[in-house]
């Protein structure tokens, strides 16, 4: 008979993360097995073969659309299929690799965890979409702040990926809210969104013609629903459920500044490091196009804030994440319904995730509702 005992050591973080890489290691090798792997790299060489041959890669309709700036393209057009293949590759292997050297253990262990977690980071990181290279970026930027309480890696991360895609924008609000020098930072974000609207500006006034065949690019996917709309709430409501455009917005943006505005009330009683990744957190989410790697970093950074916990509390989450979330993607991939896709496995998590920070910090009475 098996004690309680070994099945308490069973379910402990170090076998939880061993069992999380084995069902890494197994989605790994389906999406290998289903030749599902650099998609959205193969993008970045299709427009380089249309610039070179003076093409204009937004005309192209295709599953995987090229949905970047014109001032990337100028950048590509400079560049070689060749060249940018093995340069983009030594970046990315190296960046991914180096990150989790030098990081502490709490990053080391929510990376591992999180390979487990739906299959949805080994999803993100065999897209090759360039966000999974400035996702490690903001790893390193938070772990430089934590060493040096200083942003300014952080700062240089959002605003390149504020470049290439300016939803990301959004993360640039992390500083004001976690420093309490606000002076300081707000000079500081201002500066940066400044510089970030010259160069959307520079686009719009001498690359018209590309910058226009962008933004109507963007407006005739969204519109089509051909997979780039994302998951958010927004999406759920605006695209799902027909709701109104403003309203969409409004109850979405209501939704996490309220939930920004709970925390940040109760900042002195949550764990600095807890606070500023449950920030970053709702930062990530309240993306309104939320996509695959904001979904499988936000998950990264879920497991990485509740390490900050009791280890009981830890142990619940990690168990929650690895075996409630598979048995449910395996329970309704049997019944066609869409409650097991990734995305949702992903808001699941969320939602326990500050179903227990709530509880933990008595932002809410859960024990009266029971």
């Amino acid at each position: 008979m098996i004690s309680k005992i070994k099945i308490k050591n069973l379910f402990q973080i170090k076998n939880l993360i061993i069992f999380s890489l084995i069902l890494g290691i197994i989605k790994f090798i389906e999406q290998l097995i289903k030749g599902k792997y650099f998609h959205d790299f193969n993008v970045y060489l299709n427009a380089i073969k249309v610039l070179d041959n003076s093409g204009n890669p937004y005309s192209i309709i295709i599953d995987l659309p090229y949905l970047y700036p014109p001032i990337i393209s100028k950048l590509l057009e400079t560049s070689n299929q060749s060249v940018f293949s093995f340069i983009y590759l030594i970046i990315y292997i190296t960046i991914i690799f180096l990150v989790y050297i030098i990081s502490e253990k709490n990053f080391k262990t929510s990376l591992l965890i999180s390979l487990g977690v739906s299959g949805i980071l080994v999803k993100s990181l065999l897209t090759g979409n360039i966000s999974n290279i400035f996702y490690f970026l903001i790893i390193f930027s938070i772990f430089f702040y934590y060493k040096r309480n200083n942003f300014l890696p952080y700062y240089i991360t959002v605003f390149f990926m504020s470049v290439i895609k300016f939803n990301f924008i959004i993360l640039f609000l992390l500083p004001i809210i976690i420093n309490q020098n606000k002076g300081k930072e707000f000079l500081k974000l201002i500066i940066f969104i400044s510089t970030l609207a010259l160069v959307y500006i520079y686009q719009y006034l001498f690359m018209n013609a590309q910058f226009l065949d962008f933004i109507n690019t963007l407006k005739f996917y969204n519109l089509v629903g051909v997979g780039d709309r994302g998951n958010s709430i927004f999406v759920f409501l605006n695209y799902k459920l027909g709701l109104n455009l403003f309203i969409s917005a409004f109850i979405h943006l209501s939704i996490f500044a309220y939930l920004l505005l709970i925390l940040i009330n109760k900042r002195t009683e949550i764990h600095p490091k807890l606070f500023l990744i449950s920030i970053l957190i709702l930062l990530i989410f309240i993306n309104p196009r939320l996509k695959l790697y904001d979904i499988a970093f936000g998950i990264v950074f879920l497991n990485l804030a509740i390490l900050y916990l009791d280890k009981k509390t830890i142990i619940n989450f990690l168990i929650f994440s690895l075996l409630i979330i598979l048995f449910i993607k395996e329970v309704t991939k049997y019944y066609d319904l869409s409650l097991g896709n990734p995305y949702m496995l992903a808001w699941y998590i969320f939602i326990f995730f500050f179903y227990i920070v709530f509880k933990k910090y008595r932002i809410a009475r859960f024990d009266k509702l029971n």
